[in-house]
């Protein structure tokens, strides 16, 4: 008996700006490790792809970061009067029409979907979906359906909608619409965090989970909302999985995308960095996601330099101690100083130890971000400015819902970050251009 086919897609992003900072599709990549083990054969189709053979090549940066292709499109009714360009960025459709209508008829598709308001770019992929596959359920994941389901299944067009991680439901759900019924294997926890690679056109760098949610309940992140518990690999599985894609696909390079990978380092971090450092020299690790300043002592920052880390972005958000005691104590500032101070003394350079500041947030005034660059700064890090986007179901929606000029609660567009939704009319684009011009001039950029 043939396995069913299962396609996967990742979706174009709409958007006024977008660029590959170690992104890939990770949970249908992890997703299809889990239906190959129920049965199923899994293809990928991703219009973010950067690989594309059909498609000519974005310039490819250091590490496997680079431009995304964009093509400028009209912009949504709402977004008319923003004064920027707006684009579709990935794949050229006719590229990828051809490609579906070159695929067997699946049994069923899953559509993943990010940001709440990256909606259009699903909203497009579903449309071109049901010309080719009329009679094929859609089902649509992600963090989108999990945020707001209501918007979600009024808008998407998929004719399912999967809340929170699939592979809870997915087996079940496949087998009552599909009609094809698999026995429920058991199955190695560890398996489910190893991503699918040999789907991709091309694996440029290692996308590595070690653990999945996070144990912290910050108010501006929904982390907790989308995975209710935390669990982590054993450092041996995660070693086994470091040194196999090293060996299949010659990678040279990490992208972490824990959410809490530092979390009681000395059981969890610390073997794992010794063990990578002892039996695989010459590894580049890069944590876009951040790292959390309070784990950060003398000992693990050894580890890390030794372990090759490359791109270290801290989450600190505020340098305020008053902002982290009221959003969840994630950090303190002696915690950051502290952090940094042990980077530095293991060997990282300025440059390599950048600081996530969070800007527009509910309330904020320009000297307050001001204050925390200079904090970074004086610390001897990078400061990395990153707009707040207001998160449906955070503690700190409703505070943005009352602070915002936008109905970001009706339109998912205004979410985002790019209008700055919920900022103080004083903290605007001018400002902050002018702003990152300061960091520049007082550090050499960081590459990205």
């Amino acid at each position: 008996m043939s396995r069913p086919l299962i396609l996967l897609v990742n979706p174009w992003i709409h958007d006024f700006a977008a660029y590959d900072l170690w992104a890939r599709p990770m949970g249908l990549l992890v997703l299809a490790t889990r239906l190959r083990r129920l049965g199923w054969e899994p293809i990928l189709v991703d219009c973010l792809d950067r690989d594309h053979p059909d498609q000519e090549p974005t310039r490819l940066k250091e590490h496997g970061r680079g431009r995304i292709r964009r093509t400028p499109i009209p912009k949504p009714e709402v977004l008319v009067d923003v004064p920027r360009t707006y684009a579709r960025y990935g794949v050229d459709p006719q590229v990828i029409e051809k490609d579906l209508i070159y695929l067997p008829v699946p049994a069923a598709i899953l559509v993943t979907g990010m940001m709440t308001y990256w909606y259009p770019g699903v909203q497009e992929i579903v449309r071109l979906l049901k010309a080719i596959f009329e009679d094929t359920p859609i089902f649509l994941g992600g963090v989108y359906a999990s945020l707001i389901p209501d918007h979600t299944r009024q808008y998407s067009g998929a004719d399912r909608v999967l809340v929170g991680p699939g592979e809870a439901v997915l087996p079940e759900v496949l087998s009552r619409l599909t009609g094809i019924v698999h026995p429920e294997k058991s199955m190695d926890p560890d398996l489910e965090f190893r991503p699918a690679l040999d789907l991709m056109s091309a694996v440029r760098f290692l996308p590595l989970l070690t653990s999945r949610g996070c144990p912290f309940s910050c108010s501006y992140c929904a982390s907790r909302k989308l995975t209710l518990t935390f669990v982590r690999r054993s450092p041996d599985e995660v070693v086994e999985e470091i040194e196999a894609a090293r060996h299949r696909y010659g990678i040279s390079d990490i992208a972490l995308y824990d959410d809490a990978f530092l979390v009681d380092a000395r059981a969890h971090a610390l073997p794992l960095l010794r063990a990578v450092a002892e039996k695989m020299p010459g590894l580049k690790w890069h944590t876009p996601n951040g790292l959390h300043a309070a784990a950060i002592d003398a000992e693990l920052a050894e580890a890390m330099y030794k372990a090759g880390f490359e791109t270290i972005r801290i989450g600190l958000e505020r340098a305020s101690d008053s902002f982290h005691s009221a959003t969840g104590r994630k950090t303190t500032k002696a915690s950051f100083l502290s952090a940094v101070t042990n980077l530095r003394r293991a060997g990282f350079s300025p440059e390599q130890i950048g600081a996530y500041l969070l800007v527009g947030l509910p309330g904020q005034t320009r000297t307050e971000i001001e204050d925390d660059v200079d904090e970074v700064l004086r610390a001897g890090a990078y400061p990395k400015l990153a707009e707040y986007s207001p998160i449906p179901g955070t503690e700190m929606w409703h505070e943005a819902v009352r602070a915002s000029r936008f109905p970001i609660e009706r339109e998912p567009l205004f979410q985002n970050c790019t209008l700055l939704p919920a900022a103080e009319p004083e903290v605007d684009w001018t400002f902050l251009q002018k702003t990152r011009a300061r960091i520049r001039e007082h550090k050499s950029p960081v590459k990205e």
